[in-house]
Parts: C-alpha cells; structure tokens; sequence
C-alpha cells in the first residue's frame, strides 16, 4: 500500500456514519491539536467511540479512495498559514505574548483569530462571525513559534 496517498479523514468518518455530533468531533480535534496525540486515541479517551469501532474505522480508512484536492492536515496547514499572515498583516508579533488566538470550528474548517487581551474563561460565550460560541478548554497557540494562548470554541 502507498502510504504517501492522502487518506479519508477520520473525523469525516465519524460525522458521516453518526457516531458523533459535530460538537463532540470538534472537542475530540481541539484535544487531538492540542495534545498531539492521535485522534482515535482521543475518541477512545473521551469515551465517543470503542477500540473496535475506531480500529473498524482505520480500517475503512485504510481502502478508501480519496477525493482530489486538499485533505485533513493539508487543509489545516493551510489555515494555520492563512491565520499567520493575518497576524503579520496586523502588526501584532506573536512571540510578544500579548493576546490570544481563537480556534473556531465551522463546517467548512477551521479558523483562527487573532484578539486583544487575556483568553476568555472555559465556559465563557465568545462573539465570532455568525453568532457566539463557547470556550471548552484552553491551551497554546497552535501557531509555531506562538506563545499566546488559544480559547478553543465549540457551538452551544
């Protein structure tokens, strides 16, 4: 098996066949950024999905044919890029430590925004485009080489 092919990304697996609701999905991801461990293991650890099905999963990951154009991390690569050129567009170095990034889920991908001040509190509702969302862990930028801290932000 050529394992340079881009793969169906498991968490597309998992909204497709219902196994999580895309507020589970996103905490799984938001924890699998921020702790770098792999997602099946985070979907296991936060009790969403068994062994077997994550491993059922892998598998049907394993025989399926991607689609062409961007995938998974590609995708994500290329938003962290956009995010960081935002943040030089803006003037604010991200080695100063002064403010916070936002990690904000849509069904389209992810976002990162770049705001003023201290990160808001696990639980706070934050004001992002297209209504509010909340705060459901904190952690390091996933900027490199940013040592701001990101507010992870889930639908309500």
């Amino acid at each position: 098996m050529d394992d340079s092919r881009p793969v169906l990304p498991l968490g597309r697996l998992v909204l497709e066949r219902g196994l999580l609701d895309e507020e589970q999905l996103e905490t799984a991801l938001a924890e699998h950024l921020s702790t770098g461990k792999l997602l099946g293991q985070v979907l296991i650890e936060l009790g969403y999905l068994t062994e077997d099905e994550v491993n059922a999963l892998l598998e049907v990951q394993r025989q399926a044919v991607p689609e062409p154009g961007a995938q998974g991390i590609d995708l994500l690569r290329t938003r962290v890029a956009e995010a960081e050129a935002e943040v030089e567009r803006a003037g604010s170095d991200p080695d100063d430590g002064n403010g916070h990034v936002l990690f904000v889920w849509s069904p389209s991908g992810y976002a990162l925004l770049s705001r003023a001040g201290e990160p808001p509190s696990v639980g706070s509702e934050v004001g992002v485009s297209g209504g509010s969302q909340v705060v459901v862990k904190l952690g390091p930028s996933p900027l490199p080489g940013d040592r701001r801290r990101c507010a992870y932000l889930a639908a309500p």
